[in-house]
């Protein structure tokens, strides 16, 4: 199963699960992400931020993060009873997401299930699809939404853990009766975010915290101040607000988790 926990400095959260564990959130990453992801699609900014995750999520799952060894807390009677011979530790993978960028993935990987549900199974919406497209069964849709389910429920946990079942609570009670969506999101707001969080003394960091989750639930005036200032700039340069970035966003290649 996995473990998802905040980090020391509460820069982030890290994700910890076996191997069969990452392997199949990433298998679900990808399938859930397969169809619409050109640019036109509403939820394009929302995926971008979700592949990226999953990127790291990937490679943890091939060692190339963080390992540590867990005891099984399988018994010695147990080995003996079923003949087991074998180490008493398994191997855990982990790998380190930014709290802004998790906490945008809580709130608005949810609004993917009902536009991404229909390209799966039998009577899939995609017709005359590419030969490089695979085919999804619905059972497939029903693992991918759970497992997509637990990696959510984890995040808003270890956010939990930082700011307080109370603020917690009332952030989920925010997000349940908003009526604002993710779609054409600028996820460069997610930046933003981010290098507040970073300039932010570890001790402030769970009120920080707590007023991102708020912002990225309920769009600020910064937010859509942002929002125009793209849109001018991708409408000159001729191309979308994904292809555009801001130079004077600029974050430390080693970060203290």
């Amino acid at each position: 199963m996995i473990i998802i926990e905040p980090t020391k400095n509460l820069t982030g959260i890290t994700i910890q699960g076996d191997l069969e564990d990452l392997s199949n959130l990433v298998d679900s990453i990808y399938r859930l992400t397969t169809e619409d992801r050109f640019e036109n699609d509403p939820h394009y900014g929302v995926k971008l931020v979700l592949l990226s995750a999953c990127y790291d999520i990937r490679h943890a799952s091939y060692g190339d993060r963080e390992v540590a060894l867990k005891e099984n807390v399988i018994s010695n009677d147990v080995y003996r009873l079923h003949k087991i011979k074998g180490c008493n530790k398994n191997i855990y993978y982990s790998v380190n997401i930014l709290f802004p960028t998790a906490i945008f993935l809580a709130a608005s990987i949810p609004q993917l299930y009902l536009s991404s549900a229909g390209f799966y199974g039998k009577k899939s919406r995609r017709k005359n699809k590419p030969e490089y497209f695979p085919s999804f069964l619905y059972t497939d849709y029903i693992k991918d939404k759970a497992n997509l389910d637990v990696l959510c429920a984890g995040i808003w946990q270890a956010l939990g853990q930082v700011i307080g079942d109370d603020q917690l609570q009332e952030i989920i009670r925010l997000l349940e009766k908003t009526d604002e969506g993710y779609e054409d999101y600028n996820i460069h707001y997610i930046d933003r975010c981010i290098a507040e969080l970073l300039v932010t003394d570890v001790e402030k960091r769970n009120k920080k915290l707590k007023n991102i989750a708020r912002r990225l639930i309920v769009k600020a005036k910064e937010y859509y101040n942002l929002e125009d200032e793209y849109k001018y700039w991708a409408k000159h340069y001729n191309t979308t607000i994904y292809e555009l970035s801001d130079p004077a966003l600029k974050f430390s290649e080693e970060i203290e988790w």
